[in-house]
């Protein structure tokens, strides 16, 4: 997949996916549990599926427990605020 397909992919699940990533990515590196305090879920499960969606899709890698993006992740992270900045001029 390429960065665009992917900033389409989380804008088009912004209350899920998006914003797990969103989290990652102002964050930094997160363990699950922070990450369901952050999410605002009672329920493990959709943060589960949203965290493996995002682990599938290549733009988040888990290492000893902790949640950080990967190389494309950044890369996506950086598009979005790209985006941000043309939508602010």
């Amino acid at each position: 997949m390429g960065v665009s397909e992917d900033i389409n992919w989380l804008k088009a699940d912004e209350s899920g996916v998006g914003k797990v990533f969103s989290l990652i990515a102002g964050k930094g590196n997160l363990k699950l549990r922070e990450l369901k305090n952050l999410f605002g879920s009672e329920d493990w499960w959709p943060l589960k599926a949203h965290v493996g969606a995002l682990v599938s899709r290549g733009l988040v890698l888990e290492v000893d427990g902790i949640y950080k993006l990967t190389e494309v992740g950044k890369k996506v992270q950086d598009g979005l605020k790209a985006m941000e900045v043309v939508k602010a001029i």
